[in-house]
């Protein structure tokens, strides 16, 4: 069996299936390998917004056109169009990723955990891990460095989440539209809400999150879970059939730092995630396509993945609600009563003009905002 390749990924999570597949579809006939040890039970479910037909329809599980945003200050209806947001599981795009990979002879799939990368020369990097050694010219790391564990400095929100898929035998949703952010139920003096994706009239998952700097006990989440079905769903009946849970950091630290001469950081180890709202399939669509136009055009790997605005505009409003956690229901019942969706979702996707961007950060402005925004401006 030859042993080298022209790319290694390091773990088929979110952005290696990504970048696997946008490398496979832009160069068919590269040496790939893909060595990761997570177990196929461990699954989430990956949300994003995109206008009509999309590349991952098949895979699909439901998608909504219409939203809800609620907090004490009201309700607001969010209607989507064109854009539509949708939900894949993650177990059926790895899967799919996993398949495509075996199609093509020049690439490989290695099950085990890596233990170190070493530079051999040549150009060519050692991958040593439990299966043995695999040789690589330019190795692509999901793995989040250590020292991102232990910073003090950068300012870090977690998003942290417990969800229950749960079937009830009567009628109990509304199958044609989704939660954004509920916070009729929080965890006093947080950011904390349930967020339900109705798959049918009678099976939801119901989600309590949190965009806070701490984690919670298990129990917690449990406890708010259960509260929020029987009294805000009013319902009593139920059955839990998916447990899914999940840290996501939304952070200012710079995960570039950490890329080194052969090997570059990929996915949340990259600093992929969006700093602002966690979300990360959608965005790392686009950075994997990037990043694989600059390795066939022989372009620096990092050109022009982070656009300059959007980092300031991430770390405005990451340190608003990191300083003032509290009233982070106020803040986003701000930020949806005075936009619409779909500008919102053009802004989050950074495929904003200037313009655009200066009306929406108007409509959020306060003098909180406003020492924010020049403090990482200087």
């Amino acid at each position: 069996m030859d042993h080298h390749f022209d790319i290694a990924i390091i773990g088929l999570g979110c952005a290696g299936s990504h970048v696997a597949l946008e490398l496979l579809k832009q160069q068919p006939d590269i040496k790939l390998v893909v060595i990761d040890n997570a177990p196929s039970t461990i699954h989430k479910k990956w949300s994003f917004w995109e206008k009509s037909n999309g590349k991952w329809d098949d895979l699909v599980l439901k998608e909504w056109n219409h939203g809800l945003f609620k907090s004490e200050q009201g309700t607001i209806e969010l209607d989507l169009n064109p854009y539509a947001y949708k939900t894949i599981d993650s177990r059926d795009f790895i899967a799919f990723a996993k398949a495509e990979l075996l199609k093509h002879p020049n690439c490989s799939l290695i099950n085990a955990t890596v233990n170190s990368i070493d530079q051999t020369g040549n150009n060519t990097r050692n991958i040593n891990h439990t299966e043995g050694d695999t040789y690589s010219k330019l190795v692509l790391d999901s793995r989040i460095d250590t020292a991102f564990f232990k910073d003090k400095t950068a300012v870090t929100i977690q998003q942290h989440f417990k969800g229950w898929t749960i079937e009830t035998k009567k009628k109990s949703f509304y199958p044609e539209r989704f939660t954004m952010m509920d916070y009729s139920l929080r965890d006093p003096g947080s950011t904390s809400f349930t967020y339900v994706l109705p798959y049918s009239a009678t099976k939801a998952l119901v989600e309590f999150t949190y965009f806070a700097p701490a984690l919670v006990d298990d129990q917690v989440y449990d406890r708010y879970l259960k509260k929020y079905i029987t009294e805000h769903l009013d319902i009593t009946n139920y059955k839990i059939v998916e447990i899914e849970q999940g840290v996501i950091p939304m952070s200012t630290y710079d995960f570039t730092q950490h890329h080194q001469e052969g090997i570059f950081k990929i996915g949340t180890a990259g600093g992929w995630v969006k700093p602002s709202t966690g979300y990360s399939f959608k965005m790392t669509e686009k950075k994997a396509a990037l990043l694989v136009h600059n390795y066939i055009n022989n372009l620096p790997l990092s050109t022009n993945l982070f656009p300059k605005r959007f980092g300031l505009y991430d770390r405005t409003m990451l340190e608003v609600l990191h300083q003032f956690n509290k009233d982070g229901p106020e803040f986003f019942h701000t930020l949806y009563a005075n936009n619409k969706a779909q500008d919102l979702f053009k802004f989050l996707d950074e495929e904003t003009s200037l313009r655009e961007e200066i009306a929406i950060m108007r409509s959020m402005t306060s003098m909180r905002m406003i020492k924010s925004f020049f403090k990482n401006l200087f």
